[in-house]
C-alpha cells in the first residue's frame, strides 16, 4: 500500500510539473499573438525519403525560432490557400499571388544534388557533387537565408527562390557557380 501511495505522489507531482511547464509563457499571451509565421524549406532530405523538407517557420517576439515540418502535399495545399494555415490565415493562393508555378516546389531538390538521391530515378539536378552544393552554390543560397545547409529557406526569402528558379538565366548561373 505504501508503494502504490507513493507512485500516486509521485505522478501527482509530475503532473504538478507537467502543469507548470505547460503553462510556461501562458503569463505572457500578448508573446504568442505576436510570433510570426511564413513557410520554409530545408534542403535536408526527409525520414519519409523526400529530398527536401517542408514546414513551418515560427519566429516568436522573444526572437526564437522553430520549425514544425509538413508533408508535402500539406505544405502544396496551406501554400495555395486550400488549407488552414498559421503561415497563411487569409489563405492566399501564394502560387497565383507571387507568380510561382506550384512545380518550382518539387524542382528544389536540385538545388543540392546533381542526380535525384532516392530510387531508380536518374533526374539531373543542378547542385555539387555527392549531395553538396558547391561553394559558389552556397553563398548564392545564403542570398536567401541559407546559413548552413541543415538551416531552413523561409519566409520573402522562399519567395525570391521560387521565383528565381523558374528563370533559366539563374538556373545557368547556380549550375555554373564553382
Amino acid at each position: 500500500m505504501r508503494k502504490l501511495i507513493a507512485v500516486l505522489m509521485v505522478m501527482v507531482g509530475l503532473s504538478a510539473n507537467a502543469q507548470v511547464l505547460m503553462r510556461k509563457g501562458a503569463d505572457n499571451p500578448e508573446a504568442f499573438r505576436l510570433a510570426r509565421y511564413s513557410f520554409c524549406v530545408s534542403l535536408m532530405p526527409t525520414a519519409g525519403l523526400e529530398a527536401v523538407s517542408y514546414g513551418i517557420h515560427c519566429l516568436t517576439s522573444e526572437g526564437k525560432a522553430t520549425v514544425r515540418f509538413v508533408t508535402y502535399e500539406s505544405f502544396l495545399r496551406q501554400f495555395g490557400g486550400a488549407e488552414p494555415s498559421k503561415a497563411n490565415p487569409d489563405r492566399i493562393d501564394m502560387f497565383e499571388a507571387h507568380g510561382i508555378n506550384q512545380f518550382t516546389l518539387k524542382d528544389l531538390w536540385k538545388l543540392r544534388y546533381a542526380v535525384y538521391p532516392f530510387g531508380e530515378s536518374k533526374a539531373q539536378g543542378w547542385g555539387g557533387q555527392n549531395g553538396v552544393p558547391t561553394s559558389g552554390q552556397m553563398q548564392i543560397l545564403s542570398q536567401y537565408g541559407l546559413e548552413f545547409l541543415g538551416s531552413a529557406i523561409y519566409g520573402d526569402n522562399l519567395i525570391r527562390l521560387l521565383k528565381d528558379m523558374q528563370d533559366t538565366k539563374w538556373v545557368g548561373e547556380y549550375m555554373n557557380a564553382k
